[in-house]
């Protein structure tokens, strides 16, 4: 049997780390999110091969594999999707390659789940699709299911306003190979929002709970990379207690660790340190003297100068932090930018390899010249967007920051 990992997906949400890395990528705890399906998809003896749907900077994916997965012992094949194809679209794509039975998980599923027990369920049913469900707080941010009493899906709808459960779609499937015959070849098709619901409609559709001791999280954003983290620190807990400190870590005795923490191999940690709970040091990272963390990711190669404060903030691989700098309320630095010393940025989104030298009020914004519209203030969307949500993102002495319309153009710094 087969196994189809969706890992080709740009992954915007989680900018600016998925800039520099596609999002199956993304480490938790040091590790990709891919390694972690691997390493699951290992453990079932019905699959004998994985196949990488890969698109958005599959060279990557393709390195990872060649030089930290080369001993795995199941076959992997490479796909590519010469241009988006969304979900359905790219399962499409690997027909050629699939049985009449395989699964399908989408590339940015955190989870511990055995895939075996969807595997068995799909066995007993007679459906052509057996979707793993999950219990969530927020159903309107993913696709709700409605269930019969023997499991059959009765109406499925992605994104409700108001949803009906708290059952959602969790992005991982059993699916016959017929069901690709309904998917156009080439074109942009949503698994999740046209074929499955289709296939709903035919009462061809099956549930599958996940039981409650497995963990699920779709890392959309850099909050479900904040709640994997936690996640996984909490299971590492449980085997290496409060906090976990790797071999060729250095950690002076005047370090103040709070945990669950965990710090990484190779990792050097100045005098009078604090680290506070859920913090993530990754490897060969260098923390100077009376430093302060709590719920930080750093995710590696970092530098963090003295008396500098991380708080509910993310760094991306090999940042540079300067003195007394505040980073706070979810800010999120891409790979390789440096903050100078004495800035404070709160919330704030910092793209990758870029340099923050000034103390300003506010967070500058390069504007295209081509997009502004005629008469726009600075104090206004670049955009022109008569309800731009200023609010999610804070920046230095309450000014307004761009808003997600700029993030995602690039306007940040």
């Amino acid at each position: 049997m087969k196994a189809v990992i969706l890992a080709g997906g740009f992954g915007t949400r989680l900018r600016p780390l998925s800039s520099t890395r596609p999002k199956p990528m993304v480490p938790v705890l040091g590790k990709p999110n891919l390694q972690y399906l691997l390493e699951s998809l290992e453990k079932i003896p019905e699959i004998d091969e994985i196949i990488l749907s890969v698109h958005y900077m599959r060279g990557e994916i393709r390195e990872f594999i060649d030089e930290k997965m080369s001993d795995y012992p199941k076959g992997i094949r490479f796909v590519n999707d010469p241009m988006p194809l969304e979900t359905g679209g790219a399962l499409k794509n690997v027909e050629d390659y699939v049985g009449e039975d395989f699964l399908v998980i989408y590339g940015d599923v955190f989870t511990n789940f055995d895939f075996g027990e969807l595997i068995e369920a799909h066995k007993r049913n007679d459906g052509l699709i057996t979707v793993a469900v999950t219990k969530v707080y927020d159903p309107e941010k993913y696709g709700v299911v409605e269930m019969d009493e023997d499991g059959k899906i009765v109406h499925f709808e992605e994104k409700p306003k108001r949803p009906k459960t708290n059952l959602v779609d969790a992005g991982i499937y059993m699916v016959n190979k017929k069901v690709l015959e309904a998917i156009p070849k080439g074109k942009e098709v949503y698994f999740e929002r046209e074929v499955l619901p289709r296939f709903v409609g035919q009462e061809a559709v099956y549930a599958h709970k996940i039981p409650r001791e497995y963990y699920w999280i779709d890392l959309g954003t850099p909050d479900d990379l904040f709640y994997a983290h936690q996640l996984a620190m909490d299971e590492i807990t449980k085997q290496n207690g409060y906090y976990t400190i790797a071999e060729g870590a250095e950690v002076p005795e005047d370090v103040e660790i709070q945990g669950p923490a965990y710090i990484d191999e190779g990792a050097k940690i100045g005098h009078g340190v604090k680290i506070k709970a859920y913090t993530y040091i990754g490897p060969n990272t260098i923390v100077e003297d009376k430093a302060y963390f709590k719920r930080a990711i750093l995710i590696g190669n970092d530098i963090v100068k003295e008396r500098s404060e991380i708080k509910d903030s993310i760094l991306g691989e090999g940042v540079v932090v300067g003195k007394n700098v505040i980073l706070k309320e979810n800010a999120v630095v891409g790979d390789y930018a440096r903050i100078y010393d004495n800035l404070v940025i709160y919330g704030a989104k910092v793209l990758p390899w870029k340099k923050v030298e000034e103390y300003e009020a506010y967070i500058k914004i390069k504007l295209d010249p081509t997009k502004v519209r005629p008469g726009v203030t600075p104090d206004r969307c670049p955009l022109g967007l008569p309800e731009c949500i200023y609010t999610k993102f804070k920046a230095i002495a309450g000014e307004k920051p761009p808003c997600d319309e700029c993030i995602e153009n690039q306007w940040l710094f």
